[in-house]
């Protein structure tokens, strides 16, 4: 969803007299950058791929991102949410900003106040800088239930233990998230997760096989784990191939006692009504 809703906060006097019920308002993203800088990633033999905004500031680099994965960050959707979009343009480079009123705003708001102006940020940048048309429809897809596996739950609560020193290393000044990925294509990737919530885990399993995850689990804990797994599905790895590392399907059976089970459901899709491949300075 695009927008959530804020409840509105006021002192109500103590009268005898019946006081009207308050209802929350949706908040409304306003600002948008004053400088962009856009360039095509220069040819290389391997990329690093990442993007963020600065804590609490209008400040916003993106290294080696697809298209995609702009619409992504832009409207809070998985690539498979993404429809229409037929030329991808190889990689971009892009960094952005807003001037000092408005770091002075998004330090005064929530988590979800921020994001949500984040994401007009960048909506904003898609209309001007790629002349983005584009609008929500929602249609009947294949899901998946996340339940409890046969043999049990086999995740930890969380105890809080802290992060490693090599995980403060990368994330340097910035927040380190619930549940985050390392690793490669060749010896496989990690999930790590600190705390992490079955509503981390839900979305996390969504972009990864390309469908909406629900939690039928139950479960209302916080959980520590590493997950290690190679590929989402055996499906995805040639016939001849006997890598022993798990696919995430198996491995969140056999490391966190979880199952993903086919279901029908509905989900929003962005469709891509007009885009263009911008100038770039």
């Amino acid at each position: 969803m695009l927008l959530v809703c804020v409840a509105a906060s006021a002192a109500i006097a103590q009268t005898n007299e019946p006081q009207p019920t308050q209802t929350s308002q949706p908040y409304v993203p306003t600002l948008t950058f004053d400088v962009a800088s856009i360039r095509q990633s220069p040819m290389a033999n391997s990329y690093a791929v990442r993007g963020f905004f600065e804590n609490h500031s209008s400040s916003m680099r993106m290294d080696n991102f697809q298209i995609e994965n702009i619409l992504s960050m832009a409207y809070g959707v998985r690539w498979d949410q993404i429809v229409g979009l037929k030329d991808r343009w190889g990689m971009f480079n892009i960094q952005a900003k807003a001037d000092g009123a408005a770091d002075q705003k998004l330090a005064q708001l929530n988590k979800d106040q921020e994001e949500l102006e984040h994401r007009h940020m960048l909506q904003q940048l898609l209309a001007d800088r790629f002349k983005l048309q584009a609008h929500w429809e929602t249609r009947e897809t294949s899901t998946y239930d996340l339940v409890i596996g046969k043999k049990g739950l086999k995740m930890q609560e969380s105890k809080g233990e802290p992060p490693s020193a090599a995980e403060l290393a990368s994330w340097g000044s910035r927040p380190i998230p619930p549940l985050h990925q390392r690793g490669d294509s060749r010896y496989g990737f990690d999930f790590i997760a600190h705390a992490c919530s079955m509503d981390d885990i839900t979305k996390m399993l969504s972009v990864q096989f390309g469908r909406p995850v629900a939690d039928k689990t139950g479960l209302k804990g916080k959980y520590d784990f590493i997950l290690h797994y190679l590929d989402a599905r055996i499906t995805d790895r040639d016939a001849d191939d006997l890598n022993p590392t798990p696919t995430l399907d198996q491995a969140i059976q056999d490391q966190l006692g979880l199952k993903l089970e086919s279901a029908k459901g509905q989900d929003r899709f962005l469709l891509i009504d007009h885009i263009e491949k911008p100038t770039e300075n």
